[in-house]
This record gives C-alpha cells, sequence and structure tokens, in this order.
C-alpha cells in the first residue's frame, strides 16, 4: 500500500492509493449490472402493474366490436362501453409514463440522451 501526500493550503492530506486490482474491484459495486437489474425490476412490475388494466381493455374492446354488430345497438351503451375501454387505456399510459420517467432515474447523463431521443421520436407522425 503507498501513501500519497497531497499540500491543501498549510495541511499535508495523506492519501491512501491502493493498487490491488483485486481488492478495489471486490470494494467497487458493478453499476452496470445494479443498473440492469434495477431496470429489470421496473420493467416487471410495470407489467404486473398493467395486467388488470390491459385485461379490462381486451374485455371492454371485445365487447365493444360485439356490440356493433347487433341490430339492436344503443349508441349510449356503446358510449359507456368506449368510455370504459378508454378508462383502461388511460391507466395504462399513466402507469408507462410513469415508468418512463422512473426509468431514467438510474441512467447515466450519457445514457438519458439516447434515451430521450427514443422517447421523443415516439412523437413522430408515422
Amino acid at each position: 500500500m503507498n501513501t500519497l501526500h497531497i499540500k491543501i493550503g498549510s495541511m499535508l492530506i495523506p492519501l491512501v492509493m491502493l493498487f490491488s486490482v483485486d481488492l478495489n474491484a471486490d470494494q467497487i459495486p458493478n453499476s452496470a449490472a445494479l443498473q440492469k437489474e434495477a431496470m429489470a425490476q421496473m420493467h416487471h412490475k410495470l407489467h404486473d402493474d398493467q395486467a388488470p388494466y390491459k385485461a379490462n381493455e381486451a374485455q371492454a374492446l371485445k365487447e365493444l366490436n360485439e356490440m356493433t354488430i347487433r341490430e339492436d345497438v344503443r349508441i349510449e351503451d356503446v358510449n359507456i362501453k368506449v368510455d370504459e375501454l378508454m378508462a383502461a387505456k388511460k391507466q395504462i399510459m399513466r402507469l408507462r409514463y410513469g415508468h418512463l420517467i422512473e426509468m431514467r432515474t438510474v441512467l447515466t447523463d450519457d445514457q438519458k440522451i439516447g434515451y430521450d431521443k427514443g422517447v421523443l421520436s415516439r412523437s413522430a407522425v408515422k
């Protein structure tokens, strides 16, 4: 182990420098692995949180499609089913955009640039 002294003002401050690669590697957490694990947990949570709303969305859409081919369908009933469908979609979008914001919290400043570009590209007219 080597010691380096740095002079700040009138004080000498000893800095201990470790040159053992194994010792330093054990002391420094693998940030990429931690980041990847955090992201995986966030994706899993999003999937779980969205599941009931996606089921509601699929059911409402199925019922809406079946309803519209009936001879005796009332527009009021269609509108109610559209409201159910949109309520499910609204919850899915809230979770999705909350997830996008949460994902940024584990990114480095450099990673945020590419991530943000990807998010903004979703706004492009197709």
